[in-house]
């Protein structure tokens, strides 16, 4: 009974965090929506405050605040259930401290080298972007440190089982933001909304105070770099966080190669990069954000390795199950979805067909993005941050190389089908390396993934010989019912090829009446 009330309030989590989940990523794409509405994507402005926030925003929140999550979060656990309570928030304190100050001086080193940095991105035709593009990034730059110590605070308040506040912090900033843009945006410009991305993060950090009050945990600034909690997690964090650059990284490569070959292209990039982002990541990050604390209590109590090989083949099941058909869909559907989110005032039907020309390409890496963000956590929480490490750092000179070749031939289709690439080697070898390391592979379970991608070919090609007859429709009436459409036959063919996740999902829906024949 305590098993079955446990898996209950375990599914329930997951299914509040992803509903917040959607939502704050649904903000986030309000608040893009609204911005290239009044820049557009071929101005100056539109340029330079993409490039001022693609750092501090794309660069921290993936990569150093992933890294500060997966660092810690481990070695703290450990302390909860080695030590007690207290030691452990004597690890937090003195944590949060080192990372307030790290963040501090990369913000300012940062503002110092803001000219250069702009200088570097754009090419030589981009003349009105670098100057306020380096104006803005002075601006921006501190978000890196208040984000990081947002972060810094989720994995502790994730840690304590409090999943719910770390989901909505972009919806906070984003509501900020938005109110911004409807309210102030006529009198302040550009600059104010720079403004209003600084101030989004310190709310950010702000919504942390009650619950983590409520949880016994009182902040004091604490810094001793001797202790051994600090340096376990030192220890960890640098290859976790080089680990974590994969899609930073990539975005900033990919960005500046598409800003020198045409400004435009790097609004329309990361136009597109954005909605891959809320669509794939709505999903997958809810599922990482309430796996990776309980692999990393699994691996902490050391007692039961089968039990943590079972919770992660059984998360990278599910992610399959949702992510094959969602990517077929979105790739469908890829020219309503961005005509439906941007094309109003500024931003032009012309860019429409850029913007869906890249997200399509991009669209294609969505199974190697699911297996990166689940399977690298998997690695860090069993202590191994040299493998993802290794296989980062190759997939980043992939994606260099094949950005610098393909841009010329392809436009702004270059760095998109080098990221695609990059993401989806990636993907495999991290699959590879943890199937050999915690037993997750077997003929039964590829058995099942390949029944998912026969269920997902069966529902993408009828959706293909139904789309003509529905193209004609407004964007949201097609969007829903291909969407309605296909979950219903993907659903019906996932069960008659009598798939895993179908069984469980049917079980759901019916009770045990659904599942008594099997």
């Amino acid at each position: 009974m305590e098993a079955r009330n446990g898996q209950n309030s375990g599914v329930k989590t997951i299914s509040v965090v992803i509903i917040l989940v959607i939502f704050a990523k649904l903000s986030g794409l309000v608040r893009d929506m609204v911005v290239l509405s009044l820049l557009g994507t071929e101005s100056a402005e539109a340029a330079a405050f993409t490039f001022a926030t693609l750092l501090p925003r794309n660069f921290l929140d993936a990569a150093f605040a992933a890294a500060i999550s997966a660092g810690f979060i481990p070695v703290f656990n450990k302390y909860l259930e080695q030590r007690n309570r207290e030691e452990a928030f004597d690890l937090a304190r003195n944590f949060i401290t080192f990372v307030a100050i790290v963040s501090f001086l990369a913000a300012l080193l940062g503002f110092l080298g803001v000219r250069l940095i702009a200088g570097l991105y754009f090419g030589a035709d981009a003349v009105g972007a670098i100057p306020l593009g380096a104006e803005l990034l002075r601006i921006s730059i501190f978000t890196m440190f208040f984000t990081s110590v947002a972060f810094a605070l989720t994995g502790l308040l994730q840690s304590l089982g409090g999943f719910y506040i770390p989901s909505i912090m972009s919806l906070v900033s984003n509501g900020l933001i938005l109110g911004y843009l409807l309210l102030f945006f006529d009198g302040g410009g550009v600059y104010g909304l720079v403004v209003a991305f600084v101030l989004g993060s310190i709310l950010q950090v702000l919504i942390f105070w009650l619950p983590l009050r409520k949880q016994g945990f009182k902040f004091r600034p604490k810094l001793s770099l001797k202790d051994e909690g600090l340096r376990q997690i030192l220890r960890l964090t640098p290859m976790v966080m080089l680990a974590s650059w994969l899609f930073p990284i990539n975005g900033l490569i990919n960005g500046a190669i598409a800003a020198n070959y045409n400004s435009a292209y790097l609004v329309e990039l990361n136009a597109a990069t954005q909605i891959y982002l809320v669509l794939a990541g709505m999903f997958i990050l809810s599922v990482t954000n309430v796996m990776f604390p309980k692999l990393s209590k699994e691996a902490a109590r050391g007692e039961n390795r089968a039990e943590f090989s079972q919770t992660l083949s059984g998360a990278v099941s599910g992610m399959a199950f949702i992510i094959f058909p969602m990517t077929a869909g979105i790739f469908l559907l890829r020219t309503p979805i961005v005509r439906l989110i941007f094309e109003r005032g500024e931003f032009t039907a012309e860019a429409t067909q850029r913007v869906s020309y890249a997200l399509g390409i991009l669209t294609l890496s969505i199974i190697g993005y699911g297996l990166v963000s689940i399977l690298s956590r998997a690695l860090y929480a069993d202590h191994d941050g040299k493998t993802p490490m290794f296989i980062t750092i190759v997939a980043i000179a992939i994606n260099f190389a094949v950005a610098m070749i393909f841009v010329n031939i392809l436009g702004i289709g270059g760095p998109a089908l080098a990221a695609a690439i990059s993401v989806n080697l990636a993907g495999l070898a991290m699959y590879v390396a943890a199937a050999r390391k915690f037993d997750i592979f077997s003929k039964s379970a590829a058995l099942n993934f390949g029944k998912m991608l026969l269920a997902a070919a069966i529902m993408l090609t009828a959706l293909i010989l139904m789309q003509p007859r529905v193209a004609e429709l407004h964007d949201i009436l097609e969007i829903a019912l291909i969407t309605i459409s296909g979950v219903a036959i993907y659903f019906v063919a996932a069960w008659v090829l009598k798939i895993n996740e179908a069984k469980a999902v049917r079980g759901l829906i019916f009770g045990r009446k659904g599942t008594k024949d099997e």
